[in-house]
């Protein structure tokens, strides 16, 4: 089992002459139902909360901004206009590694302090979906002939099918041997060769991408018709929908990891399920999700080294511990190479960096002509 809380050794950096002298800004590039914002503001209360070496209080102050849209062009663009001057911080997850391995020409002018959570993603159902109550029951009820295509509720902006959960759902379409479309932003059932006596086959799911969270979440308990949306399976990381798993609203049916990965911990956290007996693909390793905050790599040593131990201090807070336990990051503490993430700077940059190179493996593998 693991710790009950991941902490990292850290030496005190004392505050460089002159800074801060106004609050730090954190952006956050997603909306206020994502699980940005929760981790955001927990880190905010634990930087407002640290004290210095004699036990004085720091009197830092930390402004949430949010910049959200174009699935984070919006952010990315507003925050490399802005002075490299360690007074601005934006949060970001993985789908900024797979904007970078999808996007040769774009500039890397970010680097992580640091690595605040690394989690994994599910396939979720309905607890009271009367269709199917477990992984077989889904897979048998996706691969009969004689329903309507199953919707997969998947994070998505307007720039679909390139992000880890599209690899993910793909890899999970390949162990199950379940046809999928992922041809068209509005799903579309395509018609296959036919002989006469061979009738087309329509996809047995399609993914239903959406950038809002709760539009996310909450589209399985659409009505099939709602115009904000309906979808009959979501693949989500457990703590970013935490209240509807212990509400008993939705329940994983497959873990989106290797198998030898599942720890004990998870299965006793979340309960037993199926996962990946091996890797699909030997050449496509992308399975883990993280959050992190980054800055630009061109901010003053001093003031870098000095946001370094203010954001490690924060992460090792009981507050923002308990954060991250009640959002399931803990069941995964077992992972040297993942606690090894979480307390070091190098790590943390070789962690994101890995990312970018699965993503990019993942991309290749899906199109080899297309190899980078």
């Amino acid at each position: 089992m693991p710790a009950l809380a991941q902490t990292c050794d850290v030496d005190f950096v004392p505050m460089p002459a002159g800074f801060p002298d106004q609050p730090i800004n954190i952006f956050i590039p997603r909306s206020t139902a994502s699980g940005s914002l929760p981790l955001s503001d927990e880190i905010a209360k634990a930087i407002r909360n640290l004290k210095d070496a004699d036990g004085n209080d720091l009197n830092i102050e930390v402004n949430l901004l949010f910049k959200f849209g174009g699935n984070l062009d919006v952010a990315l663009e507003y925050f490399s206009e802005l002075p490299p001057n360690g007074y601005n911080v934006i949060q970001l997850n993985d789908t900024y590694a797979s904007l970078l391995a999808t996007s040769p020409d774009q500039d890397v002018f970010l680097t992580p302090l640091n690595i605040a959570q690394i989690t994994f993603s599910q396939l979720y159902i309905r607890t009271d979906d009367t269709r199917f109550s477990d992984l077989g029951g889904f897979v048998d009820h996706a691969s009969a002939g004689d329903t309507s295509t199953l919707k997969i509720a998947i994070f998505g902006g307007d720039d679909t099918g390139l992000g880890l959960e599209d690899f993910l759902l793909e890899k999970f379409e390949q162990a199950f041997l379940i046809p999928l479309d992922t041809s068209a932003e509005t799903p579309v059932i395509e018609e296959v060769p036919t002989t006469a006596n061979d009738p087309a086959t329509p996809p047995a799911f399609v993914p239903q991408a959406y950038e809002s969270g709760s539009e996310r979440y909450f589209s399985l308990f659409n009505k099939t018709d709602s115009k904000d949306g309906y979808a009959d399976a979501l693949i989500e990381q457990p703590g970013d929908i935490a209240r509807l798993i212990e509400g008993g609203f939705l329940k994983p049916i497959f873990t989106l990891l290797p198998k030898k990965d599942v720890t004990q911990a998870l299965t006793a956290r979340l309960g037993p399920t199926t996962s990946f007996a091996t890797p699909d693909r030997e050449q496509c390793h992308a399975y883990y999700r993280f959050r992190g905050f980054f800055v630009q790599q061109n901010i003053p040593p001093e003031r870098r080294q000095f946001l370094d131990w203010l954001f490690q201090q924060a992460f090792n807070s009981e507050s923002f511990q308990k954060f991250n336990r009640t959002h399931y990051m803990d069941v995964l503490y077992t992972n040297p190479d993942i606690i090894s993430s979480y307390c070091s700077r190098k790590q943390a940059e070789a962690f994101f960096f890995d990312s970018i190179s699965h993503f990019k493996e993942c991309l290749d593998a899906a199109s080899p002509d297309n190899a980078r």
